[in-house]
């Protein structure tokens, strides 16, 4: 049997943390071993992030191997000064404007970002790490963009090979705001180093590497490839017993029964980017040219949310119909996918909104469940519509929300809001054991003797 090779992934996000943003060094940590590959995770002792999900921490079994530091962040600093804004991960609401002001004033002072300070405590485990154990690859992953400082320096002093993987964009993320020029120009050197000194770089859509090759067209195409999110079919195969997951289970065939209310989920956080307030007007809208339909329709927004959604569904009278919820365990959430007759997608329209692709619209396009896109042009709209998933409207275009509502109002009335039916091979590209092998090939290429 072949000898394993060793790789440490740096990964800031990762269990008991939650969201979206966790699943991906998860998935990966998780099916990296039948490839041949033995990862290190190391990432944070504390829980310095608004969700966390104690339920993912046994997917990698006991075996796992984690290092966890301590670190000094943002959060610990509004922990301090705000209490009262960053309590419990499941806090289902934030106040925007005190976290607006902290979160401008850490952009003065933390660069790249509000967990630099994790930086040192992380350099030194893996620097005693790595020197106590031969070590074939290192792998980091952002956000938090700080990870990739990390990985820097011990490709630096290490000489080892480098992956740099972007979940999103780094100066084209919505996000982004440095407060002066100079503050940008630090950002973009920062970047622009380790872009030129990973060894290879994984974006996770076509749209965020044309992206960077425009910004560094001295780079070579070859140097950055797409992986793209996905979804782990073992989280559906639980669902299956309980008629939940295929597009042919029973719960879907019946989902659009007239006695039922008309369930549309948004799954995942709301944030000043990506606020409620494009979808409830045009929900209202729609509640205007049929009134008929305010007694069956049901929206929930699971996950995160701030304040100013909640005011602009009691603006719009729309407080009976919209629940916003905590976040829930992911297992919970794939279930609630499945449960559901429309699943909501929106991001910010601008050319940096464009070039999301949300890790969430992978497991969405696996339960089966249309897709109600409020986006700008760009990787999500295409991927929606190279698979039939459902419908795209520009972010701003209430008109366009409520005629899309109304067409699937419609279906529901009558036979049911129909499942997509996206083939098995188109949605085998997208499984997270596929992703998995993809990336270790990339892996076993740069640690080739």
């Amino acid at each position: 049997m072949a000898e394993r090779r060793r790789v440490l992934i740096v990964a800031y996000f990762f269990p008991p943390l939650g969201g979206a943003g966790v699943q991906r060094s998860l998935k990966l940590a998780k099916y990296l071993p039948e490839m041949g590959w033995e990862p290190t995770i190391l990432t944070v002792r504390s829980r310095d992030y608004w969700m966390a999900d104690d339920s993912l921490a046994d997917e990698l079994g006991r075996g796992a191997r984690i290092l966890r530091t301590r670190s000094l962040t943002g959060l610990s600093l509004l922990r301090r000064l705000a209490p009262s804004q960053a309590g419990a991960a499941d806090r289902p609401r934030r106040e925007g404007g005190r976290l607006g002001f902290l979160r401008l004033a850490a952009s003065w002072v933390f660069v790249p970002d509000s967990y630099v300070g994790w930086v040192p405590f992380a350099k030194y485990a893996a620097g005693r790490l790595l020197s106590r154990q031969p070590f074939d690859l290192i792998y980091t992953t952002s956000s938090p963009d700080s990870a990739h400082l990390i990985g820097r320096s011990l490709a630096r002093r290490f000489r080892l090979p480098w992956v740099s993987d972007f979940r999103d964009p780094w100066t084209r993320r919505i996000s982004y705001r440095p407060p002066t020029p100079l503050h940008h120009r630090w950002h973009r050197r920062l970047e622009r180093s380790v872009l030129e000194e990973a060894s290879l770089i994984t974006v996770t859509a076509e749209a965020t590497r044309q992206d960077y090759l425009r910004l560094y067209p001295e780079l070579p195409p070859e140097k950055i490839t797409v992986i793209t999110n996905g979804y782990d079919e073992a989280d559906f195969a639980n669902l299956q017993s309980a008629g939940l997951g295929a597009a042919d289970s029973a719960h879907l065939q019946s989902a659009g029964r007239p006695s039922d209310n008309m369930s549309i989920l948004h799954a995942g956080q709301l944030n000043p980017q990506r606020p409620a307030r494009p979808f409830l007007e045009g929900l209202s809208l729609f509640f205007e040219q049929r009134p008929e339909a305010r007694q069956k329709v049901r929206v929930r927004f699971v996950g995160p949310s701030y304040q100013h959604d909640h005011d602009d569904a009691a603006r719009l009278g729309l407080s009976e119909v919209v629940r916003f919820e905590p976040a829930l365990p992911h297992r919970e959430v794939v279930a609630e996918l499945c449960r559901s007759h429309l699943l909501l997608l929106m991001e910010e329209d601008s050319a940096r909104g464009g070039l999301i692709l949300p890790g969430k619209v992978f497991e969405y396009l696996r339960s089966g469940r249309p897709i109600l896109g409020l986006l700008p042009r760009g990787a999500a709209w295409d991927l929606l519509e190279q698979h039939r998933a459902g419908t795209c409207c520009r972010t701003e275009d209430r008109a366009a929300v409520a005629a899309a509502l109304a067409s699937y109002f419609e279906a529901f009335e009558g036979e049911g809001v129909p499942a997509t039916g996206l083939s098995a091979d188109e949605l085998d590209a997208y499984e997270r054991r596929a992703l998995a092998r993809k990336m270790a090939g990339h892996f076993d290429r740069l640690a080739a003797p």
